[in-house]
């Protein structure tokens, strides 16, 4: 029986053919498996350099937005430091100009944006930032920046934190 089916592959010329269907099914399957589980929900924030995030537990996942960094004795916005906390804590008021400015010139650039692609209900939407901020940071300077994005027109505002696992 066994030569029986040997002389059946000889008849076809001796040479088997890989059947692609098959292969091109499982490749198709294992790449969608791939981008499901690379696929990122939320925003996925990188943590300035030296800034440990306190743990949350909540569910819910965060939005793109501006972010505004505080730790050792900078303030961020984005990538450019905008004021020290240093001398913020020094200030009598709660306003922090550099930060204020900074935040004031982000919101009339996204607006204009927004005004020139005629997406005026993204223009009447509260603006949104998220503060990342060092568990060890005093909370009269979380305060500070805190009033500083309200008063320049962030009412959105999220703290950025690492969900506990």
């Amino acid at each position: 029986m066994k030569r029986r089916h040997l002389g059946h592959h000889r008849l076809r010329g001796g040479k088997t053919t890989l059947r692609m269907t098959s292969m091109m099914d499982i490749l198709t399957v294992l790449l969608l498996f791939l981008l499901k589980s690379f696929v990122v929900d939320g925003e996925a924030l990188t943590p300035v350099p030296g800034v440990e995030l306190p743990e949350s537990s909540s569910e819910e996942n965060a939005a793109p937005r501006l972010v505004v960094a505080v730790f050792d004795d900078a303030i961020l916005v984005g990538d450019e430091m905008v004021a020290s906390v240093s001398a913020s804590l020094a200030e009598e008021t709660l306003w922090i100009d550099g930060l204020g400015r900074r935040l004031e010139a982000e919101r009339a650039r996204g607006d204009a944006l927004a005004q020139r692609r005629g997406a005026a209900e993204e223009a009447d939407r509260p603006a949104s930032l998220a503060i990342q901020g060092d568990r060890d940071i005093e909370f009269s300077i979380l305060q500070k920046v805190m009033y500083t994005c309200n008063r320049s027109g962030y009412d959105d505002i999220a703290l950025a934190v690492i969900k506990d696992s």
